[in-house]
């Protein structure tokens, strides 16, 4: 396990200052690994809230950044991403010990991401230009135009402590908005070196403002005035309080909820390198993603082949100190996401599911919140198991006839956030992912590009990150009638 001195991030970071709360919680953050201190952090009281609206709501209408060209923009973000690569190896670290996530994924996902979203949409911004003319062939023109949508709220969970605030803060930044990110208690130590890398590349007090805070502190943000948007990942039960509350004022909102996404491994398909590819994709952040793939549809006819393919690469996966090379999965988050996802367990066992791996918790890892990759068999889609996300390393296997019964038993979900195909022949693989109601669908285990919109159907979210469509999402459109030519 690496040693890293316990850092103090005890001051927010508000207009342009580290400044000390007004009433705020302290908090201590420790390793999920073995409960060493990681840090400490204030959560945000309700006078930092509102402090952190009244410095972004002024820097907005100010003009401050608003008015900056947009090639000014792009290049302070760009001085931010040189700032944060130059300390990547640090973040890697810092993020590794407060999430428990293996480091090999930090440094391949968790840390360079967010540097790439910086530097793609300063490029983005660069390069786009927001004015467009239209004629109607009728004499009369137009001049369409993007332009900020105002104060944002970035709210965002645990699981993604750089990543998922860039995915909001990074494209709202570009566009000319002003942010007050608010990260999650149990991991926000890393969001504090975002803040420094702004503000030494040059970014002007009050375009962002740091809080981080409880489950009333992003409460207050979403009822806030103050606020034009509010874009947040998180659960889909949070995600429909916050809808409803947008609502009452009509505030833009974008939302990143669940997922119980299916892989269909189809006849067809290579069973040894669809077990190969898929455990990274169920695994993923110790089985805490909203994209795992966490339902295995199989045909019947090689159902007992894979059941036993994967429970055997599921006995091997290797668990333990997130710091390790071979590390596969590490601890889950806190102890009481642990309770949850144990109680999934309990829960699976006793709708008359069968445990094939896993199960319980790992031997000699009693320090941290270690919970063994579970494989379970003799599923169905109407059990809880199948239904509800667990946010751990879980899994289930459920037995389709037919192709089409695969897509419905698929389909057969509140969420639509990803998916997987699993074929020797990529059209029909391509066909049946076009049939999916999921955001997005990789067939055989390829990745996204980058670039690509990442978002959902139904109870999975409204709206899209990443790309253009996450650019567009911080802005309004404004058409203005002017003097043909």
């Amino acid at each position: 396990m690496a040693t890293i001195a316990p850092v103090d991030r005890q001051r927010m970071y508000l207009d342009g200052a580290w400044t000390a709360s007004r009433g705020g919680t302290p908090l201590d953050i420790r390793n999920p690994a073995d409960q060493d201190l990681v840090g400490r952090t204030v959560l945000a009281s309700p006078e930092d809230v509102e402090r952190a609206v009244a410095a972004a709501r002024a820097s907005f209408d100010s003009g401050v950044w608003r008015d900056t060209p947009r090639q000014d923009r792009a290049e302070v973000l760009e001085r931010a991403a040189d700032i944060l690569q130059e300390r990547s190896e640090y973040l890697v670290d810092l993020l590794t010990r407060e999430l428990g996530c293996p480091r090999w994924f930090s440094a391949a996902a968790h840390v360079p991401n967010p540097i790439r979203h910086l530097r793609y949409y300063a490029g983005l911004v660069r390069s786009t230009d927001p004015d467009e003319p239209r004629t109607d062939g009728a004499g009369n023109t137009s001049l369409v135009t993007q332009e900020p949508v105002g104060v944002v709220a970035a709210i965002t969970p645990w699981n993604g402590p750089l990543s998922s605030p860039m995915l909001k803060v990074a494209p709202a930044l570009a566009a000319g908005c002003s942010v007050i990110s608010k990260p999650a208690p149990e991991a926000p130590l890393t969001l504090f070196e975002l803040a420094e890398a702004l503000a030494e590349a040059g970014l002007p007090p009050g375009v962002f403002n740091l809080v981080p805070g409880d489950r009333d502190a992003g409460a207050h943000l979403v009822a806030h005035e103050g606020v034009d948007k509010v874009a947040f990942t998180g659960s889909s039960a949070a995600g429909k309080r916050i809808m409803a509350v947008c609502a009452e004022r009509i505030a833009r909102v974008t939302l990143e909820l669940g997922g119980k996404s299916a892989a269909i491994v189809l006849p067809d398909a290579d069973l040894a390198a669809f077990v190969r590819k898929i455990l990274p994709m169920a695994l993923m952040v110790n089985g805490q993603a909203c994209i795992a793939q966490t339902r295995i549809l199989v045909p019947a006819t090689r159902h007992d082949a894979l059941v036993d393919a994967l429970a055997a690469a599921f006995r091997e996966v290797p668990v333990g100190d997130p710091f390790a090379a071979g590390t596969v999965v590490g601890p889950l988050i806190s102890e009481r996401q642990r309770d949850r996802v144990e109680g999934y367990l309990a829960t699976g066992r006793a709708e008359g599911a069968r445990v094939v791996a896993g199960g319980g918790r790992p031997n000699g890892l009693d320090a941290g919140w270690y919970v063994e990759p579970t494989l379970f068999d003799g599923v169905h889609n109407g059990m809880r198991i199948a239904r509800e996300e667990i946010f751990g390393p879980v899994v289930t296997v459920i037995p389709y006839r037919d192709t089409d019964e695969a897509v419905a038993i698929a389909d057969d979900s509140p969420y639509g956030l990803s998916g997987s195909v699993w074929t020797a022949d990529p059209d029909a693989g391509l066909a049946v992912a076009r049939r999916l109601r999921t955001g997005m669908v990789s067939v055989n285990g390829h990745p996204q590009a980058y670039g690509s919109p990442f978002g959902g159907f139904k109870e999975s979210g409204i709206g899209r990150e990443m790309g253009p469509e996450g650019l567009r999402a911080y802005q309004e459109t404004k058409s203005i009638a002017v003097s043909p030519g």
